[in-house]
């Protein structure tokens, strides 16, 4: 099977890129690192990739994924979450070629937890309403897509990017505070996991949207304090603080549909900090 990536230097694709499953050629692809640049939104750059590579399957990473950098640049992130997914969602859809987007649970509004696939979404900030237009534009442009709807992925620093988990083990090392939001719940999920689902993906026939995360929710507070105990830390190190007003308070994600489809676990609480001992190498 060989699979193009696109966003393949950021942190879940180099996280997909260090668990390659056997008989899997990749053809990593990423804006401005790596050997192989694809601009998603150059029509001609996508079809030109697609017609070269001849990609069985198509794992569409490639994103501006920080919600503080959505805000801050709205029309960089309309070009590339919406009009980069629409181009990819159509040159990969004209040539027969299986599609896996990976979007968010910041499609909705936070105010109608648990939330299934079928629950409708509802935005509140720019990275939110980039991703569900995203994901409009997949949908009318390809035939049988898959979009993955994920949580806060965690684990170690991976490509100079996502430092939330070691910053805050790094601070409580020192004995520093480190303040956490009480008012986002989230289904806290390991990289290594999404990499693994989306592996699996790749290689099975599901289509429409999947929810994949951890099986519980909790606040980015109860996870610090969670993630500092399984270090064997100061638990208390963690601080309550409260999340700006463009942050849903409650996002937990249902995983039902994943744990009936796929072979890749949706973790438990217990299970995701097992992970993050391992992958931060606090044991």
């Amino acid at each position: 099977m060989r699979v193009l990536i696109t966003g393949a230097t950021g942190y879940l694709g180099t996280a997909m890129r260090e668990a390659v499953p056997v008989g899997v050629e990749v053809i990593a692809t990423g804006f401005s690192r790596g050997p192989l640049s694809l601009d998603v939104t150059d029509q001609q750059a996508v079809e030109v990739a697609v017609n070269h590579h001849r990609p069985d399957v198509v794992v569409h990473l490639a994103a501006v994924s920080v919600t503080a950098a959505a805000a801050d640049e709205p029309d960089r992130a309309a070009a590339v979450n919406v009009a980069g997914a629409q181009t990819v969602a159509a040159v990969t859809g004209r040539s027969g070629i299986r599609l896996v987007a990976i979007s968010t649970d910041l499609v909705f509004d936070g105010t109608a937890a648990p939330y299934d696939e079928n629950a409708a979404p509802h935005p509140i900030n720019a990275y939110g309403a980039s991703k569900l237009a995203g994901e409009q534009a997949i949908t009318s442009e390809h035939f049988a897509p898959l979009i993955l709807r994920t949580s806060v992925l965690v684990g170690r620093d991976r490509a100079d990017r996502y430092p939330f988990t070691t910053y805050v083990v790094r601070q409580a090392q020192a004995g520093l505070k480190v303040e956490l939001f009480e008012n986002e719940r989230r289904n806290f999920f390991p990289v290594t996991h999404a990499a693994a689902a989306i592996w699996e993906s790749a290689a099975n026939q599901v289509t429409g949207v999947l929810h994949i995360g951890a099986t519980e929710s909790m606040s980015r507070l109860e996870f610090g304090r969670r993630l500092l105990e399984a270090a064997g830390l100061n638990e208390r190190l963690a601080s309550s603080a409260t999340g700006p007003p463009d942050r849903p308070s409650d996002l937990t994600l249902t995983v039902d549909r994943a744990q009936a489809l796929l072979a890749t676990p949706m973790p438990t609480l217990d299970e995701v900090m097992a992970e993050m001992r391992r992958d931060l190498r606090l044991t």
